[in-house]
């Protein structure tokens, strides 16, 4: 296991920022799934925490999905353990109590204009970063 900060976490003014720091594409490897779990928990439980944004180093690349490299070189039942683990970890956020925006800014894996159950699709074509928001409200 690497000690590199794949997910940065900070609080400020009770919002949450996880950010993924893995460029250029920030593809996910389990370590990555790890501590974005760890973070997303972390947020849950922070009673001065209303709000979770998850964002992406770079530029270029939101998250362009699983590293394929990683996935190359693994066995199948460490590919469906992962895989499992990754989905696990994606309910949480979706699931998780707060309001969560998806701050998307740059290309990411999937339809932009389909979220998750529950998701609204919001488009700030004003923002010179050229960020796309992705919210969900709390349950």
């Amino acid at each position: 296991m690497s000690n590199q900060v794949l997910v940065h976490y900070e609080v400020r003014d009770k919002v949450a920022i996880l950010t993924l720091d893995d460029p250029p594409a920030n593809t996910y490897t389990h370590e990555m799934m790890r501590q974005l779990d760890e973070h997303i928990i972390e947020a849950r439980f922070d009673k001065e925490v209303e709000v979770i944004v998850i964002t992406g180093t770079g530029g270029k690349f939101f998250c362009a999905g699983a590293n394929i490299g990683m996935l190359s070189e693994a066995d199948p039942d460490w590919k469906y353990s992962f895989c499992l683990h990754a989905n696990e970890t994606l309910n949480r956020l979706e699931h998780t109590p707060k309001l969560v925006i998806a701050a998307l800014n740059g290309h990411t894996v999937g339809d932009p204009t389909v979220g998750p159950t529950g998701w609204k699709t919001q488009s700030n074509s004003a923002d010179d970063r050229g960020l796309d928001f992705r919210i969900r409200s709390g349950a």
